[in-house]
């Protein structure tokens, strides 16, 4: 049920993203004004069911051994799942304030909001890189193309680079780089594993 719910509210925050751009350019302010408060409680919907389905899914992984609290190893796995998706959605949520905080400034607003759903690309991509059976590091490379699309567009566009869009480029390698060390440590898994099995 978690799973589904978070799907629907993750498909509800693209679709809400796309109307609004498409609003925003064709200068329907007062709609895009109406529907950009409904982005709140989906933003609220993203981070409680995805929260609760993390819990049910560490727990389930858990009982199967792949997570087992007993086991050095396991717990690193477990401490790497759990801050890479906590902190995914962290700076998903510190870019959809941004992007609040620019609301009136359109070209920041815009890029931040954009940033946010790029931020919470992992998701999707985290399967189609396991189906496809494709090496882990493809999907930072895929995140990185669709920045430097953006990058691209506002210099060929603007003629001109915005700190929206650089900030939210630090703050995605801020990710890459602690999944790739931080959460990879015996020190954090430990750490995670005890805050989550306190919450039991």
């Amino acid at each position: 049920m978690w799973i589904g719910l978070h799907g629907a509210f993750s498909t509800a925050w693209y679709l809400l993203l796309i109307n609004q751009i498409r609003l925003s350019n064709i200068g329907k302010y007062s709609a895009h004004k109406t529907l950009g408060k409904i982005s709140a409680f989906i933003v609220i919907g993203i981070l409680a069911t995805g929260s609760v389905m993390v819990f049910e899914f560490y727990h389930r992984m858990a009982g199967f051994g792949v997570f087992n609290p007993e086991d050095a190893q396991a717990r690193i796995r477990a401490g790497s799942f759990l801050g890479g998706v906590f902190l995914q959605w962290l700076i998903f949520l510190i870019l959809y304030i941004l992007g609040i905080l620019n609301i009136k400034n359109q070209a920041h607003h815009k890029r931040f909001m954009i940033a946010a759903a790029i931020q919470m690309m992992p998701e999707g991509l985290n399967r189609a890189v396991h189906i496809l059976t494709l090496p882990g590091y493809s999907m930072y490379i895929f995140m990185s193309l669709i920045y430097a699309v953006l990058i691209v567009y506002d210099w060929k566009a603007k003629k001109r680079f915005y700190v929206s869009t650089f900030s939210s480029v630090v703050l995605f390698c801020v990710l890459v780089v602690a999944m790739n060390t931080l959460f990879k440590s015996q020190a954090w898994g430990d750490f995670a594993v005890k805050v989550i099995s306190g919450l039991s």
